[in-house]
């Protein structure tokens, strides 16, 4: 498995856990996950996420879609291509 592979099945399980709503030890015993390795892959993503901090560009064009902002905490927001309202909600979190 490639290094990329790894990553995308690490984030598709940290996905997976956080919209199971349950706790870290639950799901990995679920899972047959090994816990320890489970953390490993939560510090691993968390850190390659501080690097990608920054601004997205959002196409003014494209009025018929929506925008979905998603928080590291989970909070999801989801407004039509309104760029006013969006930067209210952003200023909220």
């Amino acid at each position: 498995m490639s290094i990329q592979e790894k990553r995308e099945y690490m984030l598709s399980m940290i996905a997976d856990w956080q919209q199971s709503g349950k706790s870290k030890k639950a799901y990995c015993f679920e899972k047959g996950i090994n816990e320890a390795k489970f953390y490993y892959w939560i510090s691993r993503i968390k850190e390659s996420d501080k690097s990608a901090v920054g601004f997205l560009s959002i196409d003014k064009a494209s009025k018929n879609s929506a925008i979905e902002i998603i928080y590291p905490n989970g909070v999801r927001i989801k407004v039509e291509n309104d760029l006013g309202l969006l930067s209210q909600l952003i200023r909220l979190y």
